[in-house]
């Protein structure tokens, strides 16, 4: 919901929402690759699956108290004074990303070495011809 969007885009509405995101480095691996792509899948799912079924909103929209009168926590991802636009989850998403790669991931057999990869940017596709990307470059 974009509650300053003057349009039908301040109603509860949905997307088909794929994200892409390219990473970088200096070197490949004994496997030629950067990084594993099942561990970066791993490192982020949770935090991507949150949006999946959700609604998401800006903290400040008047609307969001009687939303969530009726609707459990969970069924929310909240921008906290901002709006939910595709072009700011390609930031939340660039951030939390980022810090997964300088942090790294261990699950199993599948790790992402600490500052091993950078990312060079995120971008959420909304429909099959429009996107937003972000990077800090």
């Amino acid at each position: 919901m974009l509650s300053r969007h003057p349009e039908s885009c301040r109603f509860p509405h949905g997307h088909t929402r794929q994200i892409e995101v390219v990473v970088f480095g200096p070197e490949l691996d004994e496997n030629g690759m950067l990084l594993d792509f099942k561990a970066l899948k791993l490192a982020i799912e949770d935090h991507l699956e949150r949006y999946d079924h959700a609604l998401a909103v800006n903290s400040a929209d008047p609307a969001l108290p009687s939303l969530q009168a009726h609707f459990p926590e969970n069924a929310f991802v909240l921008f906290h004074d901002a709006e939910p636009t595709t072009e700011n989850m390609a930031k939340e998403i660039y951030f939390y990303v980022a810090s997964v790669l300088r942090d790294g991931f261990e699950h199993g057999p599948y790790r992402i070495d600490a500052g091993a990869v950078g990312l060079e940017r995120v971008r959420v596709w909304e429909t099959p011809n429009t996107w937003a990307e972000f990077s800090e470059s």
